[in-house]
C-alpha cells in the first residue's frame, strides 16, 4: 500500500474542517464544443482519466507516529463513479441556474472517509457550453498543485506534461543539521514573533467579518486582460496590484451602500504565496507562505488606492515570503501534528484576529487547453471561506482573459451582474489615457436610499 505523510500544515487544514466551513478549494472550468455534449460522455472521459492519477485513489488515515499526524494511503474501496457527477440545465435563466447549483455544490463538504475530492459536469450552458466543477480539499494541494491535477485531466497536450520526479534525498551531516535546526528554531520564533504583534484586539471590528452560515454564494465575473494591463502600463506595478486595486474598489462599493465604508476603514487580505519553486519535492500538500496586505477600503480615489495596494505588496516583497505576519502558513507547517490536533480547531475561530479575507491568485499555463476537443474559455478558482469571515476572494489569469470569484456567505453582496459593473466601474476610473487625473468613482446608493426608492414609487 502507498503511503505518504501529512506535512503539518497539510493536518492543520484537516482540523480545520467542518460542516459550517468546509476546507476544499474549488475551480470552475467552461469550454466550448464544437458539437453538442451528452453529459455521460464527459462523466465517462473524466473517470477514465482521474483512474489513472495515483494521487486521487488516496485517503487520509491518522497516524500515531508523529503523534496526531496522518497519512495519505490508497483507498481500497476506491471507485472513481463515486467521485465524478453529470448535470444538466434546462429551461430559462440558465447563467443564474448555473450559478445557484455552483453555489449549492461548493457548500457541500466533501466526505472525508473517501479521497477527498469530486468533479461535477455541467451541460445545458448559454451557447452549448459546459462546464467542469472541481472540489479538492486543501489538505490534498495548494493552487498551484490543483492547477497541475486539473490539466492532467485534460486532452493530451495538458496530460502530456511532465511530472516532476522527486529527488533521491541526500545525506545530512550532524554539524550540518545542528546548525540547521538552531536557525529553524531562530526563523520559527521572527515568524511567531511577527504573528503575534499584527494580532488585532477582540473589538476590533472589520466590515467583512461575521459570524460563518449557509446558504453559500459563488460570484464570478470576467475582465479582458488588455484592458487590465492598459491600466498597469499607466499606472506601474504588476497585474496582480491592479486586481487587488480593483477588488479594493468593488468591496467599497458594496460597503458604501451598507454604510460600512468609513474614511480610513481598511480590509486586511492574507495573500497565499507559492513556494513550490523553493520546494522541489513534488509532494502532493500544500507548499505556501503568504502576505498581508492592507486594502483601503476607505479610500474614495480609485488612483490613491492603487498607489496604497502598490506600496504595501512592494514592501511584502522586499522582506520576502518568508518572514513576517503573512507568513502564517510557514508557522502552522512548524508546529507539531499533535498541536494541530488540539489547538487548530480554536486557531481557526480566531483567524480574524489576523486577518479578515483570503485572496489569492492562480497561474494557468499559457496554453490552449481542451476537454474531449472542447476548448477552456474561462477558469475560476474558488476559495474555501475561513471561520469568522464574509468573503474569500479568488483570481486567475488564462490567455486573453482575467477571471474573478468570490465565495460568500453573506447575501449583502450582489451577484455576478452587479461585481462585473462594479470592477468596470474601477476600470474606467483608472484607465486614463495620457495619465490625466483619475476621476472617482460614482459611489452607488446606499441600501437605506434603494429602499426608500423603491417605496417611494410604490
Amino acid at each position: 500500500m502507498t503511503t505518504e505523510q501529512l506535512s503539518p500544515l497539510d493536518v492543520a487544514f484537516l482540523c480545520l474542517e467542518d460542516d459550517q466551513n468546509p476546507m476544499h478549494l474549488g475551480a470552475v472550468a467552461t469550454f466550448a464544443p464544437h458539437h453538442p455534449v451528452h453529459p455521460a460522455r464527459i462523466v465517462a472521459l473524466l473517470c477514465e482519466r482521474a483512474q489513472e492519477v495515483p494521487v486521487l485513489r488516496r485517503r487520509t488515515r491518522v497516524s500515531w507516529l508523529p503523534l496526531g499526524g496522518a497519512t495519505w494511503v490508497d483507498d481500497p474501496r476506491f471507485s472513481v463513479e463515486d467521485h465524478v457527477a453529470g448535470h444538466h440545465l434546462r429551461g430559462h435563466g440558465g447563467e443564474d441556474r448555473f450559478a445557484e447549483l455552483v453555489s449549492a455544490l461548493m457548500a457541500q463538504p466533501l466526505d472525508m472517509t473517501r479521497p477527498p475530492w469530486e468533479l461535477h459536469v455541467v451541460t445545458g450552458l448559454t451557447g452549448g457550453r459546459f462546464a467542469v466543477v472541481v472540489k479538492l480539499h486543501h489538505a490534498l494541494c495548494d493552487g498551484m498543485k490543483a492547477i497541475g491535477l486539473g490539466v492532467r485531466l485534460l486532452d493530451d497536450l495538458g496530460r502530456d506534461l511532465p511530472v516532476a520526479r522527486r529527488p533521491e534525498p541526500e545525506p545530512i551531516r550532524l554539524s550540518t543539521s545542528v546548525v540547521d535546526l538552531v536557525k529553524g528554531f531562530a526563523h520559527t520564533a521572527a515568524i511567531a514573533s511577527a504573528v503575534l504583534r499584527s494580532a488585532r484586539t477582540p473589538i476590533t471590528r472589520s466590515p467583512v467579518l461575521t459570524r460563518s452560515s449557509r446558504p453559500r454564494q459563488v460570484v464570478m465575473a470576467r475582465l479582458g486582460l488588455d484592458e487590465v494591463q492598459r491600466v498597469r502600463k499607466q499606472h506601474g506595478g504588476t497585474v496582480n496590484d491592479v486586481l487587488l486595486a480593483l477588488m479594493t474598489g468593488a468591496l467599497r462599493q458594496w460597503l458604501v451602500a451598507h454604510d460600512s465604508a468609513a474614511e480610513g476603514t481598511t480590509v486586511r487580505a492574507l495573500i497565499p504565496v507559492s513556494q513550490r519553486a523553493r520546494d522541489p519535492r513534488g509532494a502532493s500538500g500544500n507548499r505556501i507562505s503568504g502576505f498581508l496586505c492592507e486594502l483601503p477600503v476607505g479610500e474614495s480615489d480609485a488612483r490613491e488606492r492603487l498607489r496604497v495596494v502598490r506600496e504595501d505588496m512592494d514592501r511584502n516583497k522586499a522582506a520576502g515570503p518568508g518572514r513576517g505576519p503573512g507568513a502564517l502558513p510557514l508557522l502552522a507547517d512548524r508546529i507539531p501534528a499533535a498541536v494541530h490536533r488540539l489547538a487548530t480547531p480554536f486557531a481557526g475561530r480566531c483567524a480574524p484576529l489576523l486577518f479578515d479575507a483570503v485572496v489569492t491568485s492562480v497561474r494557468l499555463p499559457a496554453l490552449p487547453l481542451a476537454l474531449d476537443g472542447a476548448e477552456l474559455k474561462e477558469m475560476y478558482p474558488v476559495a474555501p471561506v475561513a471561520a469568522g469571515h464574509a468573503v474569500g476572494i479568488a483570481l486567475s489569469v488564462y490567455r486573453n482573459g482575467v477571471h474573478i470569484c468570490l465565495h460568500t456567505n453573506q447575501p449583502w453582496i450582489s451577484g455576478s451582474r452587479w461585481l462585473l459593473a462594479a470592477l468596470r466601474r474601477e476600470l474606467g476610473a483608472l484607465d486614463v489615457p495620457g495619465g490625466r487625473e483619475v476621476l472617482k468613482v460614482r459611489e452607488v446608493p446606499k441600501a437605506r436610499d434603494v429602499v426608500k426608492a423603491r417605496v417611494d414609487r410604490a
